[in-house]
């Protein structure tokens, strides 16, 4: 019985004792083996998180942050942001470098900003659009929308959306917006991109 921890309190001879000690191995034993999980959870989770890291960096992140009231044709125009990993921005589009998972997000704020109102209710709707040369259309990949009642007070509004989509080589994202000049200018507000998942 030596290593082991135990009280033994009252009589019950040696059966007693055996059934105690017998209770404490099993408690150990299911102690020792949550600890192990936790652990071998706890070393999951710092690897994953640092092969995510690891790929974010190599594979790269297509960002992009809003141009203004810059718009060619029905889409949006970005600043130049950060590219990594084969991603480039042409024309409106953000250029997916190879077959994958994405995750793909935009956020859009729309605000008052003294400007006139066309309605009283607008209703404010984004897309991003995917075009690849196997379907060469316009196919919608993620939609937000919200209603704004607009009156003589300021108004802020902000639609965020994100998604996972399995892309091919050379798929062209594009965003679609209503009411371009109500778009906030702040880059913190208004963002697109596209990270490639392992």
């Amino acid at each position: 019985m030596e290593g082991h921890e135990f009280c033994l309190v009252g009589g019950g001879g040696e059966a007693g004792l055996h059934r105690h000690h017998s209770a404490d191995q099993q408690l150990i034993q299911r102690v020792t083996r949550l600890y192990r999980m936790a652990q071998f959870t706890v070393v999951l989770l710092l690897l994953l998180l640092s092969g995510a890291l690891a790929l974010l960096i190599t594979v790269g992140l297509g960002g992009r942050s809003y141009r203004g009231n810059q718009i060619v044709g029905e889409y949006l125009q970005w600043e130049i942001g950060h590219c990594e990993g084969g991603f480039h921005y042409s024309n409106g589009d953000l250029v997916v470098p190879k077959d994958g998972f994405y995750r793909v997000f935009l956020q859009i704020t729309y605000q008052s900003n003294g400007e006139h109102c066309p309605k009283a209710e607008m209703k404010l709707n984004n897309k991003v659009l995917c075009f690849t040369d196997s379907y060469p259309t316009d196919t919608p990949l993620l939609t937000s929308d919200d209603t704004v009642k607009c009156n003589k007070e300021l108004w802020t509004k902000s639609l965020y959306t994100s998604g996972l989509f399995k892309l091919e080589a050379n798929a062209r994202l594009r965003v679609n917006a209503t009411y371009p000049t109500f778009i906030a200018r702040n880059n913190y507000e208004v963002f697109f991109g596209a990270e490639r998942l392992p």
